[in-house]
């Protein structure tokens, strides 16, 4: 399990909390493919602070993600990890419909920890972790798990607007459950931009929008002490076709906040869609 979850939503939002991969996914119906691949870099004050790479995978109405985040220099002196995860599922008119997450998480020190969470049936999902962790005092009842997405489903939401109102792709709430934390990621337009990035990457239309991590219930994020809120995140997002007919991916390009720690950003490196770059403008 993430120990950072401020690192985790600003990786969520961009394709990758991302966060183990340690299920495979049920085979795929023989259908036309789309997949999205990006890279992301994380920054804490300017200074490299990890990698995450997302693949995701849309055939007829089943999805599948891989998530992969690794923390890097001089953060891995107080928070070290390495975390994988997978997510399958179905994309239904109105949202997802998970199947099963998995993610696995090596820290400091090489600790381990495993999460799995399997849908059946529109029930709560069915929790398995090792080692298990306590959850007495910040449980999450049943009737608060159900309706919910995992972590990587979640960014599924977002990166294929099924969520979203119809024309504003800032326009969703993703409701997750974690295993130990129920809480929604809740995006709103701020305005129309004009992106472009310093990377190169894309230069051309786009949306800023506003993102806010709403806990509703579990165990309570390390990173906020008591009676702080969460800092609200803001994200260059951009939406690129396809080539498979009336699918397209919203895609958040840049996710950062400003916190006591200094400015946080996820920023995309690399970017393919269908196997082709993005055309810029």
């Amino acid at each position: 399990m993430n120990k950072n979850p401020f690192l985790a939503a600003a990786a969520l939002l961009l394709a990758g909390p991302a966060l183990a991969a340690g299920g495979a996914g049920a085979d795929l119906p023989a259908a036309p493919a789309s997949q999205l691949e990006a890279a992301l870099t994380l920054y804490a004050g300017g200074i490299t602070m990890g990698k995450m790479d997302l693949d995701a995978s849309l055939r007829g109405s089943e999805y599948n993600a891989t998530a992969n985040l690794q923390t890097s220099g001089i953060v891995n002196a107080f928070w070290q990890a390495e975390i994988q995860a997978t997510s399958t599922g179905k994309v239904g008119p109105k949202g997802l419909s998970p199947a099963l997450y998995d993610s696995f998480d090596i820290g400091k020190g090489g600790k381990k920890q495993e999460v799995s969470l399997t849908y059946e049936n529109g029930n709560a999902p069915r929790l398995f972790a090792d080692p298990v962790y306590e959850t007495r005092g910040y449980d999450v009842k049943p009737e608060e798990q159900k309706g919910s997405v995992d972590p990587l489903s979640a960014v599924m939401l977002i990166l294929t607007g099924v969520g979203a109102d119809a024309g504003n792709p800032c326009a969703l709430v993703a409701p997750v459950f974690d295993g130990r934390r129920r809480y929604n990621i809740e995006m709103t337009k701020v305005r129309d931009i004009d992106i472009k990035m310093d990377n190169g990457l894309y230069a051309g239309k786009g949306l800023l929008c506003r993102v806010k991590y709403n806990q509703l219930a579990g165990w309570k994020p390390n990173v906020i002490k008591k009676n702080e809120q969460f800092p609200l995140i803001n994200a260059w997002v951009a939406t690129f076709p396809s080539a498979v007919a009336g699918r397209s991916y919203v895609v958040p390009l840049k996710v950062w906040t400003d916190t006591s720690f200094g400015t946080i950003a996820a920023v995309a490196t690399s970017l393919k869609i269908d196997g082709q770059r993005p055309a810029k403008g």
